[in-house]
């Protein structure tokens, strides 16, 4: 084994593809790394980090080196004493950039409790065994559905859809709302929403409750924003299950730099847009509509939370200069920084580690080794890991620059 060097490592990333990314001159990934799109193929995730499905790469003397094997070898060097002994020796985020074109499944994540035994009972469709608190900070913008809606939209969403009679037996819809005070209301309608996902198998029904509705919004001259999505939906998957949630879910729109936290059990689906996400260090998806991947409806009632209540937006004001996106999670903090030309600062690791994503312009990282001092350039879709055991470095501007931090929170 070779010594360790405490210095910044650029990161090597890699894309994933999956169906609902950007495509062609539409790709936004290839267009922040700088290079050319493949035609037809989408571009969806890019991973920096160490998760062992996808890794990120560093070089050490000429040679690749995946980075989780790099944690292995240097736990301590690479994460610091405090991370080592809070998660396991392991690292403890993942961090994206996410495109897409097209929704995402509707799903929910399982908490720590309910990822390990999720992943001891079918680990190929639960590949790991953590919880996976995740952030979603819009590049540009994102539309997505999270959490669901204050009861009074979904009451009102409920009259309008006189659909829904096709496909759910009538005395669900009428205890919803024939409610008598708030308890009954949420309690109703969780009883109500239950029902229609464990009838996604009755397809005949199902089918027949979708056609109406699409039918009847087709002839509407104006749409309400769950409307249009559920129009824009079908048109992408046809009948599908995940098209009733829109009357249900909170539909967001997110402007550049603002954001949204889903914590385990909170229902969301990002719809169309380009984001920088960060969740812990974890592939865990429970599904349940607008996919073709593995779906497990009873799981996803299981663990989903029926909060019933506007979501919140991180940096609702779009703060630009200097933005730290406070969550619950303890795996990770995400900081978004925009500076001019010529900005320098001196940076302490405080005995953890740290990623930097820059989304724009030139940084300039100088660091001290002994009494040599060392400098290396990064640019716009580069990455890079500063190990626990730097304990100190400057970063500057070389140009007008943005650049995203992760590290674990004080």
């Amino acid at each position: 084994m070779k010594k360790f060097s405490a210095q910044p490592y650029r990161l090597i990333n890699k894309v994933q593809y999956y169906d609902w990314g950007t495509k062609d001159e539409n790709a936004f990934i290839p267009m922040f790394l700088g290079v050319q799109a493949k035609p037809g193929l989408p571009y969806a995730e890019l991973w920096i980090g160490a998760h062992p499905k996808c890794p990120s790469e560093i070089i050490v003397d000429n040679v690749n080196i995946p980075l989780n094997k790099f944690v292995k070898d240097y736990p301590l060097e690479c994460l610091g004493d405090y991370v080592v002994r809070k998660f396991n020796g392991q690292f403890p985020f993942l961090l994206k950039v996410l495109s897409s074109d097209k929704a995402l499944s509707i799903q929910t994540h399982p908490n720590k409790i309910q990822a390990e035994k999720l992943h001891s009972l079918d680990p190929q469709n639960y590949p790991d065994d953590n919880h996976k608190p995740e952030i979603a900070v819009a590049i540009d913008s994102l539309v997505a559905i999270a959490g669901f809606r204050p009861v009074k939209e979904i009451v009102q969403n409920l009259i309008s859809l006189p659909e829904l009679n096709d496909y759910i037996r009538e005395e669900l819809i009428a205890k919803v709302l024939n409610s008598k005070n708030d308890q009954e209301f949420e309690k109703n309608i969780q009883g109500l929403y239950s029902e229609i996902m464990k009838r996604a198998d009755e397809s005949e029904n199902l089918s027949k409750c979708i056609l109406k509705i699409a039918e009847r919004l087709k002839n509407k001259s104006t749409l309400l924003p769950e409307e249009f999505q559920f129009l824009t939906q079908y048109d992408l998957f046809g009948v599908d299950i995940g098209l009733l949630s829109f009357f249900f879910f909170n539909i967001i729109h997110l402007e550049k730099d603002q954001a949204i936290f889903t914590q385990a059990g909170v229902p969301h689906a990002y719809i169309k847009g380009n984001i920088i996400e960060c969740m812990a260090n974890s592939d865990n998806v429970v599904r349940a509509g607008l996919t073709n991947k593995f779906k497990d409806v009873k799981t996803l009632l299981d663990i989903i939370k029926y909060d019933f209540a506007k979501y919140e937006i991180l940096n609702e004001e779009q703060k630009e200069d200097e933005i730290i996106y406070k969550t619950i999670a303890e795996e990770f903090e995400v900081s978004h920084y925009r500076k001019e030309s010529g900005f320098a600062q001196m940076k302490k690791s405080k005995g953890k580690l740290a990623v930097y994503l820059i989304t724009e312009g030139t940084i300039e990282i100088i660091w001290k080794s002994g009494d040599i001092k060392s400098s290396q350039k990064f640019s716009k879709g580069e990455s890079i890991f500063i190990p626990a055991a730097l304990s100190e470095y400057e970063i500057s501007t070389l140009s007008a620059a943005e650049y995203y931090v992760v590290k674990i929170p004080s």
